[in-house]
């Protein structure tokens, strides 16, 4: 370094002053050799070379350090770069995948939405539909439960006086009958179209409008009432099963619906 040139430098000049004195003074011993200044200054510069020449040593060593920990440090801090830089770059294709996933879910989502809602209004159609169908089906049930009994007691009470007997039938019950089959034929007159005969309806018509015509009859025509009486028996009990079977295809129709709805509902929900 600087500083040990520059002692050397001093001490090669203090050898050189010393040999000069040497040579003009043989005659001084050892002793007082040593005690001289300028043996001084070279002891002096000889201890400050020493010092210098550790102080190199000591600053070589730290350079050394310091050169192979910028070396690995630079390593370590190349190679950490190297990681983010591949990490960086595998988040990146991370955040594409999440945002091309999150896109497809989305649309997913609106196509579901739509779904749901195409479904929700099926749903509430099919219970509309539903619930007309059912209101519907008890008021014709109660109608035909209603006409089924009054049909019943009439024939109840035909069948009590059928034939010759029928002339003794009391003249209430008479128009009570009349009246039922008068009141079934009108309510009904849609349902009846093609099941009574146009004589069977001309027969009804007839007794509907003098049914006391057969209480007036003298004994001669009791055989001539007989038919009719028969024939009024049958006019009522084929009304009767009439609505007995047109009630149960509606049952059967209402349990067809309420199915279908059930199943409805339950691909809907």
């Amino acid at each position: 370094s600087l500083f040990v040139g520059l002692a050397a430098l001093a001490l090669t000049a203090a050898g050189l002053g010393t040999s000069a004195d040497a040579n003009s003074a043989l005659g001084l011993d050892a002793a007082d050799a040593k005690n001289r200044p300028v043996s001084k200054v070279i002891t002096l510069l000889k201890d400050m070379l020493k010092q210098l020449e550790k102080e190199a040593e000591d600053d070589e060593a730290i350079y050394d350090k310091l050169a192979c920990w910028c070396t690995t440090n630079d390593k370590q801090k190349t190679k950490a770069i190297t990681d983010a830089e591949t990490k960086i770059a595998d988040l990146t294709i991370k955040i594409e995948e999440l945002t091309a996933g999150s896109a497809r879910l989305n649309t997913e989502i609106k196509n579901h939405e739509k779904e749901v809602a195409g479904n929700q209004a099926s749903l509430d159609q099919a219970t509309a539909l539903r619930q007309k169908q059912l209101a519907e089906f008890n008021a014709e049930e109660k109608d035909l439960l209603e006409s089924i009994s009054a049909l019943k007691a009439a024939v109840t009470v035909l069948s009590k006086h059928h034939g010759g007997a029928m002339l003794q039938l009391p003249r209430g019950r008479m128009l009570g009958v009349a009246t039922t089959l008068q009141h079934e034929m009108q309510k009904h007159a849609s349902l009846l179209q093609g099941v009574l005969s146009p004589s069977e309806r001309r027969a009804a018509q007839a007794f509907v409008q003098a049914p006391e015509d057969y209480f007036d009859a003298t004994p001669t025509f009791k055989q001539s009432y007989a038919p009719q009486s028969g024939e009024i028996f049958g006019i009522l009990k084929q009304m009767k099963e009439t609505f007995e079977s047109n009630l149960s295809e509606s049952q059967k129709e209402e349990m067809a619906n309420q199915k279908a709805y059930e199943d409805l509902k339950a691909a809907k929900e």
